[in-house]
């Protein structure tokens, strides 16, 4: 989980077990997001590095005026960002936790009486192999999850999270641990801060 459960902003009205259910639901939405950015960018880096380091990309160079040198040096740097970040095993990392958040989820579905404390443990469990969390990428999947689970347009209103543009563009590579995410209700576009508010 991205947070330790219990002490993200839940959306009102929701009974433990509801809640339960919507913390799940919005930490395997997260994780998805991170598996796929991990894999789409792993597979970035290797067609990089295979592309610069043949010898086709050298003659294609000469052709178009282009320094080998930059393609030597392409390959060293895509070649080392994939190295030193491991991108492969970050994406397993988040595969592994989202299957965990599934499996929670439909082990909740199958139980006929919830208990709460046993919930709240399995919360915890997993949010034990937590990496760092991506605050940004956890406001839109608490988001994302609020869509999942509710039509009431009133409740939507209430309790989805602003996330700056700028947060938007940087979810994956900044964690923002210092931003205060609030309601969209709560928060006004700069062109309308002079706006009367009725």
């Amino acid at each position: 989980m991205t947070e330790q459960p219990g002490t993200e902003a839940l959306p009102a009205d929701l009974d433990y077990i509801s809640a339960a259910k919507f913390d799940a639901l919005r930490c395997a939405i997260y994780h998805t997001e991170r598996r796929n950015f991990f894999d789409l960018t792993n597979k970035v880096l290797n067609f990089l590095v295979v592309i610069l380091g043949a010898g086709v990309a050298a003659k294609a160079a000469k052709l178009i005026h282009v320094e080998e040198t930059l393609l030597e040096f392409g390959v060293l740097l895509f070649a080392t960002i994939q190295l030193a970040f491991d991108l492969g095993y970050r994406a397993r990392t988040h595969e592994f936790l989202q299957k965990k958040y599934f499996e929670m989820l439909a082990e909740m579905e199958m139980e006929q009486s919830p208990d709460q404390r046993k919930w709240r443990a399995k919360l915890f469990a997993i949010a034990a192999d937590e990496p760092m969390p991506m605050r940004a990428l956890d406001a839109l999947a608490y988001n994302a999850a609020l869509d999942a689970t509710t039509s009431d347009v009133n409740m939507k209103r209430a309790n989805r999270l602003h996330v700056p543009l700028i947060h938007r563009l940087l979810r994956h590579v900044i964690a923002f641990h210092a931003y205060e995410y609030r309601p969209q209700a709560e928060v006004r576009s700069w062109w309308r801060k002079d706006a009367p508010t009725s």
